[in-house]
């Protein structure tokens, strides 16, 4: 495995702690009932923070998905290969998005 390849993976690792911590900390927010104030400001208040919350935990949600699987494509011998084409994914790509799957090519036909 590459050197960068390396540093790459170490990124990764402490992201996803980074990400683990993250959503323990989301998840220990504790959920308000919504719609039993007796004000409605107040009610739309917990609406909002609730709102929030699940959209902040889902986040966290999606990037840890993202970050595992890279890692888990280290295991298998295929990170920095595209999952499209099988070509490998330019390294200036990986070190910005080190959770890409695709190469630049397949990500734009896929956007369009």
């Amino acid at each position: 495995m590459p050197v960068a390849y390396e540093k790459l993976k170490a990124q990764l690792e402490r992201e996803r702690a980074r990400l683990l911590s993250e959503l323990e900390e989301v998840k220990t927010l504790a959920p308000e009932v919504v719609g039993y104030g007796n004000h409605m400001a107040d009610a739309a208040s917990g609406a909002f923070d609730q709102a929030r919350d699940l959209a902040l935990r889902q986040n966290v949600e999606r990037m840890l998905r993202k970050v595992e699987k890279a890692l888990s494509r280290f295991e298998e011998g295929t990170y920095g290969l595209c999952e499209e084409c099988g070509q490998p994914i330019d390294p200036a790509r990986l070190t910005a998005l080190p959770w890409a799957t695709l190469c630049l090519d397949c990500q734009h036909r896929r956007e369009q």
